[in-house]
């Protein structure tokens, strides 16, 4: 009997053996990682907890909105070479509204970057 492997299981079975082959120096390491002083990871103060939370939203900014100009760009292009297809029509229209969910979320984050940051700024607000 022959074994099938499709490739989605020949991909998963070598990023695997990559994982344990790139993890295993970690995992014989485990003596000498205790002779290192652990060191704080992230913000150690509310202004660091602030800015954290002002670069998530920042990019968080960044990101649907680059979203949202490409749905209106893919949905103009669909519209153009739509010929009267209301297959496509209707997907142009459905892009439109990603398009304007995206921006949406994006002025979401911007106020959320104010509401959260005088809050955690200024408790008695």
């Amino acid at each position: 009997m022959k074994l099938h492997l499709t490739n989605y299981t020949r991909a998963a079975v070598a990023l695997g053996s990559i994982a344990m082959l790139l993890s295993s120096p970690l995992v014989f390491a485990q003596g000498t990682i205790a002779n290192v002083p652990i060191q704080r990871v992230g913000p150690g103060t509310v202004g660091g907890l602030v800015d954290l939370l002002r670069a998530i939203v920042r990019w968080t900014y960044i990101v649907f909105f680059i979203l949202g100009i490409f749905f209106i760009l893919i949905a103009a292009f669909t519209y153009l070479f739509a010929r009267g297809d209301e297959a496509k029509v209707k997907t142009a229209r459905n892009m439109l509204l990603y398009a304007a969910v995206a921006f949406i979320v994006a002025f979401l984050a911007v106020g959320f970057e104010t509401i959260i940051g005088t809050f955690l700024t200024n408790p008695s607000a």
